[in-house]
């Protein structure tokens, strides 16, 4: 063999050793990062005693020991990982973050985790089999021994089961019947809570460690039976040992027979809104255990601040209630601030409680009632029950111009927000409160620890964002579903109304909680003062047409980022058309801004809140009460449970809401590069759908296959499962043809489309006959006895969204007015309207809703644009609108790798000059020169027939509100039998495994240095070889 041969071997040797030893590397790492995170059954101690207390003192070894022969059984001093609690330990920054993604089994909790990767998928299915140990088993007599219960001689021998156990063990620490659980089941949730069984072991498993699931027993038995009650917190979480007393029954309810102690306060603030010459008084519902009142412990607190609780009018308009538009008023007025009372005597907790009428906070609101069908309000009484049982606080609150309360209605202004700030101040100490509103009988909340947290939906939700931003002291958590974040962009979108008349505006949501008119007396006071208001309310909001002005300013909780402190969790429906996941998206950013990690959660549901009173849901094989448990135990108790460290993004799957998948962040770089190609250089869309013989009602499933005189649509082929992941821009240059200036309105869709059809998780829209539109968002029964409360609480069904068959979908829709060519995505910058005149093109973007969204392979992305959309703004004069087809684009953030795709116009079947234009050559991309052009003609489906058709009339804000009330409704002639005529709905079987794809890996520098040596010893040899043969 030559030399050169050999040192050329040598060579190439050592310089493609780095190759091998980088795949060494990675095929390590993958390997350590495939493994489940580490459980710990160590509970997390609070911070401070009197802010976190825990019982778990070990009871007498009299109480509850085995017999002193059971040698052959563990120690029961001695602790096993598989059955002790199953806290989260977090991971370290240290950790690499795995390349690939991590399914977990169901049941796991939502994993809390500092290096996630972009996205890992967490399946409800049950992939695991239960925990197996190689530990000998216990057998039914040695678990007698062990409880003292009785056992059949026949039956010592056998082996005991997990359930065999936990009901021993469980009915031996319990005091009162029921306590622990009416049924099996419900029992083994209860000792799952514990830690005393491990998540995914079934109740017929055999036990093989039950000196664990013994010193559980212990500790609830001794939390049972303390002469001081205190929350128990086990497995990172209160404990469901405190007892319920209803409060909806108001002829037995007194304070001596509840466990759960209710009563009103009287809240003082700094403001006179209702011009009286005296600070106005918010009423204030408190729930809270006995044993807090009793000074026990001191409990933290859950406030929801809804204007909806106390009483609505069911009306929105002056009109509606009896007033008109007229009067002066000056809005400087509200803000003045009167002297505040002086206390005449400070009274106890107990003082208060035992003299409140039940009636103050259970009574029928005959604007909410029908014919058959009574509404009691405080509609949310109910709402919060798991967490009494379990140690905390739940406070309640309508606020300014409420019944009971002074005050009048603003809005979500910054008075209304300054109210209910005030109530959390008096929660730790800082405001006074008052027994009824003209004694002047100072109370405390002597019961409190000072934390608490802020939760609701929709406008409760909102709330938690406003007093968020005032930085309060003492608010540690906000859990906002569906909060506003600005109300412009509740009401309005880049210059276009969102609904118009009596449903777009301040005023009228004001008019709907005005609840003082409930009580005659106390709103004859006021009703003019109130009238007053509204007219020039009225006069404010609209003098700048539909842009964003000072009113929306004192509005918009993004401007005070630099206040926010409380840790939120934020929650948003990924289907709500009401609030819009803009507002999420607003707030992320505002706590971005003030260095805060939010967390958020995106379900596939409409208007909601997770769970209800009637029915529950889970998160990532969780329950979704339980998560929350995790959440306010850590951020209002200070246990270390380590759901601090949960992903940035924990989200439902569209395609099988089975399915949950977690990011490390919402914002992306990746995005696809959407192009527009016709044949012809500008396209013309008309509003007139009725004298163009279009159905408005059938629009977007007509434009998702073809575009028409109402629609301009545009079709890309994806080729490969894609996931869209955040709002979507959409550049275009247009000009007003022709029409009604006055709504100069265009609107875009961004649809999934498929020749045949698919299953997915999407809100139906429906009309009748008369242009009403009727949104569904069906849910399936998993479990009929699913979903445990704890205590003495009834068990409710377990629900999950139910798919449904489409060939078209709507991902994203966005809005926008002509006259505004400046707007952006932020509230603030629909601040300027221009002239619009005909035949002048102007340069535009749109902004379509964020959402999380996977569209399969296969399938057809089309954009398409309108002038006005007949679900959000009613009927307009007929206009046109021209757009160029080069300015048109769209960046749509993605998951996947960027890239370009080339949207080609659709033609309609009428449209046959289309075929016979001459091709027109694509100009140059200014940031995306590749383009990747779909092939594949686009199928056109029959016509529907046309049904005969009337205005559109736009949605109602309130069918969330309705749809409460009817379940509540159906709910009451069904409660003394829930299941008859029904079956119990198993577990359904699991659709195929979805994964969102990679999202990329890190370069191994390895690997790279690898590879360029190999191509360097090709080079070397090549040149070492010539030389030889020169």
């Amino acid at each position: 063999m030559k030399k050169s041969t050999i040192v050329s071997i040598v060579f190439a040797s050592l310089l493609i050793s780095p190759v091998i030893l980088a795949r060494h590397v990675q095929a390590e790492e993958v390997a350590a990062n495939s493994q489940e995170p580490a459980l710990t059954s160590h509970v997390g101690q609070p911070s401070t005693a009197e802010a976190s207390p825990v019982s778990n003192e070990v009871p007498a070894s009299s109480e509850l020991s085995p017999k002193e022969d059971l040698a052959s059984q563990t120690s029961l001093d001695q602790t096993t990982a598989e059955t002790g609690p199953t806290t989260i330990q977090p991971t370290t920054g240290n950790e690499s973050s795995p390349t690939k993604e991590t399914a977990v089994a169901e049941k796991a909790p939502v994993q809390p985790t500092s290096d996630a990767p972009q996205s890992a998928e967490v399946s409800v299915a049950e992939k695991n089999p239960s925990p197996v140990s190689s530990a000998p088993k216990i057998t039914l007599g040695e678990l007698s021994e062990v409880t003292g219960q009785p056992v059949a001689e026949s039956d010592a021998k056998k082996e005991a089961t997990v359930i065999d156990a936990v009901n021993q063990l469980l009915n031996w620490a319990s005091t009162k019947e029921n306590q622990v659980g009416s049924t099996d089941k419900d029992r083994l949730a209860f000792a799952k809570s514990l830690g005393m069984v491990k998540e995914g072991v079934e109740g017929t498993a055999p036990v093989t460690d039950l000196s664990s699931m013994v010193e559980m027993a212990k500790k609830l038995h001794t939390a049972y039976r303390a002469e001081r009650k205190e929350p128990l917190f086990l497995n990172g979480r209160a404990q469901p040992i405190f007892p319920f007393s209803p409060g909806d029954d108001i002829e037995h309810y007194s304070y001596d027979k509840s466990d759960i102690i209710r009563y009103i306060v009287y809240v003082e603030t700094d403001y006179d809104t209702d011009g009286d010459g005296k600070p106005d008084l918010v009423k204030t519902f408190v729930q809270v255990p006995k044993a807090a009142v009793n000074g026990d412990y001191k409990a933290a607190s859950i406030f929801e601040a809804s204007p909806y609780v106390t009483g609505t009018t069911e009306e929105r308009t002056l009109e509606g209630i009896g007033l008109k538009e007229g009067g002066n008023f000056e809005m400087a007025k509200l803000y003045e601030k009167p002297a505040k009372r002086q206390a005449s005597k400070t009274v106890t907790t107990e003082e208060v409680a035992k003299a409140t009428d039940p009636k103050d906070w259970y009574y029928i609101n005959p604007r909410e009632s029908y014919e058959g069908y009574n509404h009691y309000d405080y509609e949310n009484l109910n709402w919060y029950n798991y967490y009494l049982v379990r140690g905390y606080a739940v406070v309640t609150s309508s606020g300014l111009g409420s019944k009971g309360s002074d005050g009048i209605n603003t809005t979500g202004s910054d008075l209304e927000v300054a109210a209910y700030k005030n109530i959390v101040e008096w929660l730790n100490g800082k405001r006074k409160a008052y027994s009824d509103k003209t004694s002047n009988h100072e109370v405390k909340a002597d019961w409190s620890n000072g934390n608490v947290a802020m939760t609701g939906l929709s406008w409760a939700g909102t709330t938690t964002f406003g007093v968020a931003s005032t930085g309060v002291e003492g608010l540690k958590t906000i859990v906002p579903a569906a909060g506003i974040a600005s109300w412009y962009d509740h009401f309005n979108s880049q210059g276009s109304p969102l609904d118009t008349g009596a449903s777009n505006d301040l005023s009228w949501l004001s008019v709907y909680t005005s609840g003082r008119i409930l009580d005659k007396e106390d709103w004859d006071k006021v009703k003019d003062y109130y009238a007053a208001y509204i007219t020039k309310l009225n006069e404010l909001q609209h003098k700048d047409g539909h842009n964003y002005n000072e009113e929306y300013v004192k509005r918009d909780y993004t401007l005070n980022a630099s206040n926010l402190k409380a840790a939120p969790l934020i929650i948003q429906g990924l289907n709500d058309d009401n609030v819009k996941p803009k507002h999420f998206e607003l707030m992320l950013e505002a706590y971005k801004k003030a260095g805060i990690d939010p967390k958020v959660l995106l379900h596939q549901g409409n208007h909601i809140y997770p769970s209800t009173r009637w029915s529950g849901t889970e998160v990532a094989g969780q329950a979704f009460n339980d998560l929350m448990n995790l959440w306010y135990s850590h951020y209002l108790y200070g246990i270390e449970n380590g759901i601090e460290n949960l992903p940035q993004v924990t989200a439902q799957d569209n395609l099988d809401p089975s399915k949950w998948h977690r990011f490390d962040k919402w914002d992306t770089d990746q995005a696809i590069s959407g192009r527009i190609y016709s044949k012809r250089e500008e396209v013309t869309v008309t509003g007139d759908y009725y004298g163009t013989g279009n159905n408005w009602t059938t629009r977007n499933q007509d434009a998702a296959f073809h575009s028409s005189e109402v629609a301009a649509s545009y079709a890309a082929t994806v080729d490969q499962d894609t996931t869209i992941k955040g709002h979507i821009p959409v550049h275009f240059s247009a000009a007003f043809v022709k029409g009604d200036k006055k709504h100069a309105h265009v609107s875009a869709t961004l649809m999934d489309v498929s020749d045949e059809e698919f299953d997915v998780v999407k809100e139906e829209i429906t009309y009748d006959k008369d242009g009403y539109s009727t949104r569904t968002l069906e849910k399936e029964t998993i479990d009929e006895t699913g979903y445990w409360n704890g205590s003495n609480l009834e068990t409710l069904p377990l629900k999950r969204y139910k798919t449904h068959k489409v060939k078209s979908v709507v991902i994203a829709r966005g809005w926008m007015n002509l006259a505004n060519p400046a707007s952006r995505y932020d509230s603030a910058s629909s601040s300027h309207s221009i002239d619009v005149k005909e035949n002048e093109f102007h340069d535009y973007t749109m902004y379509l809703q964020p959402n999380l969204y996977t569209v399969k392979k296969g399938h057809r992305l089309v954009l398409s644009l309108h002038t006005y959309d007949p679900d959000y703004i009613y009927f307009a004069d007929p206009y046109e609108v021209t757009f160029k087809t080069d300015s048109i684009s769209t960046t749509i953030p993605t998951v996947e790798a960027s890239r370009s795709l080339l949207f080609r116009y659709q033609p309609s079947e009428k449209d046959t000059e289309y075929a016979s234009l001459a091709d027109r050559i694509l100009p140059i991309a200014k940031k995306n020169p590749t383009v990747v052009e779909e092939a594949g003609k686009v199928s056109v489906p029959d016509q529907a027939s046309h049904l005969e058709q009337q205005p559109p009339v736009g949605r109602d804000q309130m069918d969330f509100r309705k749809e409460q009330k009817e379940e509540l409704a159906q709910l009451a002639h069904v409660s003394e039998s829930t299941s008859q005529g029904e079956e119990s709905v198993a577990r359904l079987p699991e659709k195929e495994e979805i994964h969102l794809p990679e999202t990329g890996e890190s370069a191994n520098i390895w690997t790279v240095y690898g590879l360029l040596t190999v191509l360097a010893t090709s080079l070397w040899k090549v040149v070492y070889r010539r030389k030889e043969d020169q």
